[in-house]
């Protein structure tokens, strides 16, 4: 049961990371902060 937790936890950390480097990708790309809380608030609906 250790080793399916261990699974979990390693799959959470990836998805997390990965969101945050979507959102990252985000920022860079927009012109302003308004522009970035559109894009942010777009991926959110999804």
């Amino acid at each position: 049961m250790d080793e399916d937790m261990n699974n979990s936890e390693m799959i959470r950390d990836l998805a997390e990371e990965n969101q945050t480097r979507k959102i990252l990708e985000l920022l860079n790309e927009s012109q302003d902060i308004e522009e970035a809380k559109k894009k942010v608030k777009d991926l959110l609906e999804k």
